[in-house]
């Protein structure tokens, strides 16, 4: 997989829904449903944000944080600006 934009995110799972967040400092906030447990609240927020790209769930890679609520993933295919782009206009 190629290097392309990194996202870093701030996951509270157990949420009563989904729902991902922008914020000022550029990076994400994701709640997600999906207890820690067996990589859950990864693929929950894997999911999550491959919807909000619109990419494939397979163009993400979890490459910090699997264990922790601070996490980094990586998106091929799509350098950091039209990453922001694509979360600002996503809604």
């Amino acid at each position: 997989m190629s290097a392309g934009a990194r996202l870093r995110v701030r996951v509270t799972p157990r949420s009563s829904r989904n729902r991902l967040e922008r914020r000022d400092d550029g990076t994400l906030r994701a709640w997600v449903h999906a207890a820690p447990h067996d990589g859950e609240a990864n693929e929950a927020v894997r999911d999550l944000i491959a919807e909000r790209l619109a990419v494939p769930k397979s163009s993400l890679r979890l490459v910090a944080g699997a264990a922790s609520r601070e996490k980094t993933f990586e998106v091929e295919g799509l350098d950091l600006d039209e990453a922001e782009r694509r979360l600002r206009e996503a809604r």
